[in-house]
């Protein structure tokens, strides 16, 4: 009887192949590419992921997976458990079929007969799509109907692609990649046995609770001949399935990431070096501040190496937060002076109050430092009044060739990222250019200093240490008591903000993994090496780097707080030539001053130096030194008398 009544239904649903038209499904090549990725991913330079970041709450979805790139388990286990006949029927088993019609209709219980081809019409079509609890032969109609023109546009490779990445798993994870990825933290290509088998059996229940999964895996397992795993099976079963999905992938630079990634599919390549990253987060310890902020700059290029926005990576981005520091513009200003000659690596800078020895005021011992030692020690009052000395515009000219927007004489919270691309300019002999972070980004380079002074201030800031020369700026922020390192090796530029109780230890570890062995650079043309005395003796000897024109021998420190006196002639001298006929006197000048000279007579340029021969001649006199840009320092005046004529011989 039960074989007469299959014929009949069989009978029954003969017309459904010729009705398999007027579907408007969509071509392979379309689905494929409108397949959007949940998740956006940030690359390195090489290609190595970074960071990914979900943007799509709807459903979790990752990159579409060719077939060739499918684990050959996952395909076996996929077709064991939901087609067998796939590669023999037209889009419909019609033996299933009519088996599950009628145990439906007259066998008392529910069986589904649902093809691979037949479920993926379903997912192609919202519309067809049935409820677990409506399998029915005249709910499948419409559904059977577009399987057979699906298989009509498509091959059986395209169908079984297609299926792959548009199944639900488990949640709202979609797609083989996703599943595979999120749940086992495995790519598609390398699935194992037992794993596919999971996956297999989740098509039929995705929420299913996982003893069941796991009951399901075993006997499909089984099925293929693999009865010793089930023991495996459920183990990943147990741990696996329901850890938390909603979770990055990769995590070595979520902040950059969040800066970047706009939509989900998106893939940027940053210019950022993943292996560099990574060692540098490996170099912080447990107990360091999960608030510190770290950025590395490649020196040649300006190009962003690392960016490490926080040790947290829920934390706010410490690359580009503003920071409250009153002195991290010291050795700008430091520089500039340097470059406009107002004053040199030995030039000594009042402490304080200066202290004279009544009885000798030549031996006073005033309150200096030279620039070297104060900019080393931070002296506040040292710094700020040589800075109080500069011209307001071409200061603020400077900070803008830095890439600052000033705010009064000083922008008030500059962020990591603009302080080590100034920084690095110092670097770059010079050359300033804003750090990129995409290949995209635009370079304008432009140049901030000349290379002579940006060596000068990175020997004055020379810091070795456990990785080789470095020259590094310490400076506080003040809304937080964060500590500001910026400064450069051989290879890269390295700032870092961070609270932990050992802020040099730290930098020095990242220096370490991030350049090794550093030596110090050579020293560019222009430079004038020149051994430097202090009198009196505050410092001892040392050997100093000068831009030519500026270098001095002696460092003469005035008792009377000046930075230059003229030693002769004498104020208000009157003198009278020798006789004529002898040749023309000649005097050397004679000066004592902290800075280079010049020398002028009457308004005019006579020469420069702390000595200087000069042809006298009659007449009242105004004699005066300056500094490299016109400062007056000391002024005399005197009176040179012609020589008595000889009447008698």
């Amino acid at each position: 009887m039960k074989p007469f009544r299959c014929l009949l239904l069989l009978a029954l649903l003969s017309p459904l192949a010729a009705l398999a038209e007027g579907f408007a499904l969509p071509a392979f090549e379309q689905v494929r590419a409108s397949h959007l990725s949940s998740d956006a991913l940030l690359l390195d330079r090489t290609g190595l992921p970074l960071a990914d970041l979900r943007l799509d709450t709807r459903v979790r979805r990752l990159d579409w997976v060719p077939l060739a790139q499918l684990s050959p388990a996952m395909r076996d286990a996929l077709l064991t458990a939901e087609d067998r006949r796939f590669f023999a029927h037209s889009g419909v088993d019609w033996v299933a079929f009519a088996g599950a019609a009628w145990q439906n209709l007259w066998g008392g219980g529910k069986r589904g007969a649902s093809t691979l081809t037949m479920q993926l019409a379903g997912l192609l079509d919202p519309a067809l799509r049935m409820p677990a609890n409506r399998r029915s032969v005249a709910q499948k109609w419409d559904q059977s109907r577009a399987a057979l023109e699906l298989e009509s546009k498509w091959n059986k490779q395209q169908i079984l692609e297609a299926y792959l990445n548009l199944a639900p798993f488990r949640g709202d994870l979609q797609g083989i990649s996703a599943a595979s990825e999120l749940i086992f933290k495995l790519p598609a290509s390398r699935l194992g046995p037992s794993e596919a088998s999971l996956l297999a059996a989740l098509l039929r229940g995705p929420n299913a609770a996982p003893p069941l999964v796991a009951k399901r895996a075993c006997r499909l397992a089984a099925s293929l001949g693999r009865n010793n795993q089930c023991g495996e099976i459920t183990r990943l079963a147990q741990s696996q399935l329901d850890t938390p999905r909603n979770v990055p992938r990769y995590r070595l630079a979520p902040h950059l990431a969040r800066r970047v990634l706009q939509q989900g599919g998106q893939r940027s390549t940053s210019l950022l070096d993943g292996h560099l990253q990574a060692r540098l987060l490996a170099a912080f310890t447990p107990q360091d501040d999960p608030a510190s902020a770290v950025l590395v700059l490649d020196n040649n290029s300006g190009e962003v190496l690392a960016w490490i926005g926080a040790l947290d990576p829920l934390g706010a981005d410490g690359v580009v937060r503003p920071r409250l520091a009153p002195d991290w513009w010291w050795p700008y200003a430091t520089a500039l002076g340097i470059e406009q000659r107002q004053w040199t690596a030995a030039s000594p800078l009042p402490l304080g109050a200066v202290i004279f020895d009544p009885r000798d005021a030549r031996a006073a011992t005033p309150s200096w430092m030279s620039l070297r030692f104060a900019l080393r020690d931070h002296q506040p009052a040292a710094l700020i009044g040589l800075h109080a000395r500069q011209e307001r515009d071409a200061w603020l000219e400077r900070l803008r060739l830095l890439g600052f927007e000033p705010d009064g004489d000083t922008p008030a919270a500059p962020s990591l990222l603009q302080l080590a691309s100034a920084w690095r300019a110092f670097a770059a002999n010079g050359q300033w250019q804003p750090a990129r972070w995409l290949p995209t980004q635009e370079s304008n380079p432009r140049r901030a200093w000349r290379a002579d002074t940006a060596f000068v201030l990175s020997d004055l800031l020379a810091s070795p240490g456990p990785a080789g020369w470095a020259s590094l700026w310490q400076s506080h922020a003040s809304e937080d008591g964060s500590r500001l390192l910026i400064g450069h090796s051989e290879r890269y530029t390295l700032a870092l903000a961070t609270t932990g109780n050992d802020p040099l230890g730290l930098w020095q570890r990242l220096q370490l993994a991030a350049a090794g062995d550093s030596r110090p650079p050579p020293a560019p043309p222009g430079l004038v090496t020149q051994n430097v005395y202090f009198e009196p003796a505050l410092e001892t000897p040392r050997s100093e780097y000068f831009l030519r024109g500026s270098e001095i021998e002696t460092v003469t420190v005035l008792a009377d707080g000046r930075r230059g006196r003229i030693i002769f002639p004498a104020a208000g001298l009157n003198h009278v030539l020798d006789e004529t006929g002898r040749p023309r006197e000649r005097w050397i000048l004679q000066a004592e001053s902290s800075t280079a000279l010049r020398w002028l007579l009457d308004g005019h340029p006579l020469g420069e130096g702390q000595r200087l021969l000069w042809n006298v001649q009659p007449g009242q006199h105004r004699l005066a030194i300056s500094d490299g840009r016109g400062e007056i320092l000391h002024a005399i005046e005197f009176e040179v008398h012609p020589a008595p004529e000889n009447q008698e011989r």
